[in-house]
């Protein structure tokens, strides 16, 4: 095949993703097959892992927004322009049947890019001497249009769906060949269960989007809005924090997403040119008005030696006071509800404004 050697630098996944929403909405859709059901539909570009690259949102007509092709299908151009800035790279792009096409799969390939993806045995172009072929258990058929560069495949499972209906799919590929392999799983009997290697990869490969929003799922962050913008933006904003979170991830990271959205939020809400790297390790539970009283430090030394303990006054600091001789204000108080325990003067509004104000350098 043309792109066999080229096509490994990236696995990318096109598939529809649904933000729960059951306010009035004009473009609000329902999808069964989804845990949210009814909600605003996004079209995503993500790679295998789960990181989010473009999306489009469907909002009733489209057909603008689209690459303009002659004589293409709407779902045939939502994967050509997510594609757009990543063609004639050599990706690998993975796609269930609501996009897979015959004409859909040689474009791809003459623009540089492979495909592989579950078809209706119905649409056009499509080998009709493949879809009539009867097939046992476990059994697979190769279809390959020389003049295409283009494999189908059908396969039927060893198990059959509800109601002992048979479980046959469909597969375009244009970077595997006719191969079979083990599968990892057995029959009844022992015996190695094979299937076709495009089926194995693109089971291995698909499931980008919804992995994504299963991770999104396990942090409860939206809330219900009557305003249906306001639930989209945070949706967009979370997603964009997870790929960040899985790109961090790649770097050796260690926090899980939960710790690493905390500290994303937190820099972002301290971000303040006079605020020292020690200020910032308290984040915004300064701010949250639990659990903050003065305490007063220990004394060190013993006998005529005992002294009181201080600390710089953070907020003087900040603020740029300091004694009539030029030394830093010192303190003997402390917030102990603080992760840092910061020195706070008691006798002044210090206190008060390190607990209330965003940016307490300002007077």
């Amino acid at each position: 095949m043309r792109f066999i050697t080229r096509a490994q630098k990236c696995m990318s996944t096109v598939d529809e993703s649904l933000v729960l929403f059951k306010g009035r909405l004009s473009f609000r859709q329902f999808i069964r097959t989804k845990r949210a059901r009814f909600g605003i539909k996004i079209y995503q570009l993500c790679t295998s892992s789960g990181v989010l690259l473009d999306f489009l949102i469907y909002h009733g007509n489209s057909a603008a927004e689209l690459t303009q092709l002659p004589d293409f299908l709407t779902t045939e151009k939502i994967p050509i322009t997510l594609l757009q800035p990543y063609l004639n790279n050599g990706h690998i792009l993975f796609t269930d049947n609501f996009y897979t096409t015959p004409r859909l799969a040689q474009y791809l390939l003459l623009n540089g890019t492979a495909l592989v993806g579950t078809v209706r045995p119905n649409r056009k172009n499509f080998p009709k001497m493949l879809s009539s072929t009867s097939l046992g258990k476990g059994e697979a058929e190769f279809f390959y249009a020389q003049n295409q560069e283009v494999i189908a495949v059908k396969y039927r499972a060893m198990k059959n769906k509800a109601q002992n209906k048979e479980k046959v799919v469909h597969v375009l590929s244009t970077v595997h060949s006719n191969k079979m392999e083990n599968s990892g799983k057995t029959n009844k009997d022992g015996n190695v269960i094979k299937k076709p290697t495009c089926i194995l990869k693109y089971n291995q490969s698909m499931g980008g989007v919804d992995l994504m929003d299963q991770q999104l799922d396990s942090l409860l962050v939206l809330r219900k809005s009557y305003k249906w913008y306001k639930k989209l933006f945070l949706r967009l904003i979370l997603q964009c924090a997870l790929s960040a979170h899985k790109l961090y991830k790649l770097k050796d990271g260690k926090l899980d997403f939960l710790h690493f959205l905390h500290d994303v939020c937190s820099e972002l809400l301290m971000k303040s040119p006079k605020l020292t790297q020690t200020a910032k390790l308290d984040s915004v539970c300064r701010l949250t008005g639990r659990n903050h009283f003065p305490a007063k430090r220990q004394y060190e030394g013993t006998g005529a030696r005992k002294t009181a303990r201080v600390k710089q006054c953070r907020v003087c600091y900040a603020r740029g006071l300091r004694t009539a001789k030029g030394k830093p204000i010192t303190t003997t108080w402390v917030c102990k509800g603080c992760p840092s325990q910061p020195g706070l003067c008691a006798e002044t509004s210090c206190f008060e404004d390190y607990h209330t104000k965003l940016d307490y350098s300002l007077v």
